[in-house]
């Protein structure tokens, strides 16, 4: 399993971006969050064409935030979580835009998603098989 880097566990930030065609959850690394804020709305703005004045940008959320928000067991994977009922994760980072070139946060999620495949395919083959539901 990927660790993520020690420099996305001090500089991460994640903004949500509402497009027409869902939420994306924008990613990036910056040693302030007013400096988050704007490499956001420019690198967004510039990517999509949309003047920042009409981006609908929201939660701006340092690593932390995201750490001490999420309820999943590992804290690194905390930061692709978007939903929770309780202490039971039901939203994920569907629609990623990664605005760093760390590989450890791109492999994260890619693991991330593996593990999920991995355990729906198990839940299908139980259910097939009679061991299941």
């Amino acid at each position: 399993m990927t660790e993520l880097s020690q420099q996305c566990r001090t500089l991460l930030y994640r903004m949500m971006w509402q497009t027409p065609e869902g939420v994306v959850d924008a990613l990036a690394l910056c040693a302030m969050r007013e400096e988050a804020r704007r490499l956001f709305y420019s690198a967004i703005s510039h990517l999509s064409g949309i003047h920042e004045d009409e981006l609908e940008l929201f939660n701006l959320e340092s690593f932390d935030d995201l750490v001490n928000a999420g309820v999943s067991s590992y804290e690194d994977v905390r930061i692709f979580e978007t939903q929770w009922n309780g202490a039971r994760v039901i939203g994920w980072t569907t629609r990623p835009l990664f605005l760093t070139p760390d590989p450890t946060l791109i492999a994260r999620l890619a693991n991330l998603r593996a593990d999920h495949a991995a355990a729906q395919a198990n839940s299908v083959i139980s259910r097939i098989s009679g061991r299941g539901y």
